[in-house]
């Protein structure tokens, strides 16, 4: 195996690398190939998934107590605001219950929103270590064109990831978080429409900019292999005609060597995506999870009438599926990279 692999496994989590099979970190690729094959399993992949449910269910449960509590203290508030002889007294204990509950969920959203930079830089850190990998396996099998037009592209993927992305999130989720916040007293302040649009236009940016990500490397990728597949055949050619005898022998040759480059590109291509499908369940799980947890508040909020409350929960929830969005949108060019680099036919072939 090339040392550059070692690297790519060197990037991930120590939570993900306990889960992985230990031949996976061997020097030999037979027992790369082994392992890679017991981890593209069913059973492993759903062991690997219950695993990572299991430890934040608890967190969830925890959390889903804590928002039914406070909406039942929020209830109780609201049921005697009509035995205040003041409104605005009655409205400023309804609006201390409703704060209580924001607190909450702040506390927690920006746990996860945490936890979505955290996957950020693992994936920054999977693309830094595939981009010198994947020149490798290229260049030996003859791709030469194909590993700078590879690498180009996914420099280009770590940079837009690293300064857009990764920066945006946090004041992307404080603005909405905000918004919200605002639109909770009964002040006649809509703002409903203008957080839709905020947030509509900032996923379709982050959309458009993957999608030409996307377009960009299978395009170059293609291209470029199939530059030095001809340039490749062209060389064969030559050297069985001008070298008859010695010409068949490299011809021969070149053939073996093809077949093991081939091998090990789709050993490692495999692995990558599995390697990047590890890393994304925890945070995926962790935001379907707790999506879920505000989805059942805000149904609660609903009928014990916490109107406040409702809409604060769904515009949370709402937020969570931005997240899980712009995860798996992230995710997709890496996994788009490592497909191509186990499809793509060597140059030698």
């Amino acid at each position: 195996m090339p040392e550059e692999f070692g690297d790519l496994l060197g990037s991930l989590p120590d939570e993900i690398a306990e889960l992985l099979p230990p031949g996976l970190f061997s020097e030999d690729s037979g027992e790369v190939n082994e392992a890679v094959s017991e981890m593209s399993g069913f059973s492993y992949l759903l062991r690997s998934l219950l695993a990572t449910v299991g430890l934040r269910l608890d967190d969830c449960l925890r959390m889903l107590a804590a928002v039914i509590g406070l909406l039942l203290l929020s209830a109780v508030f609201g049921a005697l605001r009509a035995s205040f002889r003041s409104e605005s007294v009655g409205r400023a204990f309804s609006f201390g219950a409703t704060l209580a509950v924001f607190g909450a969920l702040v506390t927690q959203a920006f746990a996860c929103i945490r936890s979505v930079t955290g996957y950020l830089t693992v994936l920054n850190r999977l693309t830094a270590a595939a981009v010198p990998l994947m020149g490798v396996l290229y260049a030996m099998g003859g791709n030469v064109t194909t590993a700078a037009a590879s690498a180009g592209g996914l420099t280009v993927y770590m940079t837009l990831l690293e300064q857009f992305v990764g920066r945006s999130v946090v004041p992307f989720c404080g603005l909405c978080l905000a918004f919200a916040l605002i639109g909770i007293p009964e002040t006649g302040v809509r703002l409903g429409t203008l957080l839709a649009t905020f947030k509509k236009q900032y996923t379709t940016v982050l959309t458009f900019l993957m999608m030409l990500l996307l377009a960009m490397l299978a395009a170059q990728t293609t291209l470029a292999a199939k530059a030095d597949t001809l340039a490749m055949r062209s060389a064969k050619f030559a050297a069985g005609n001008l070298i008859p005898v010695v010409g068949g022998s490299v011809s021969e040759l070149i053939r073996t060597v093809s077949a093991g480059v081939g091998y090990l590109r789709g050993t490692v291509g495999i692995c990558g995506v599995l390697l990047i499908l590890l890393s994304l369940f925890p945070t995926l799980v962790e935001l379907l999870l707790y999506r879920l947890v505000w989805q059942i508040g805000a149904s609660v909020a609903d009928m014990l009438g916490c109107d406040g409350e409702r809409r604060l929960l769904d515009e949370t929830a709402s937020l969570t599926g931005y997240l899980i969005a712009a995860v798996s949108i992230c995710s997709s060019v890496l996994l788009l990279a490592m497909t191509v680099l186990a499809h793509c036919t060597s140059a030698i072939g």
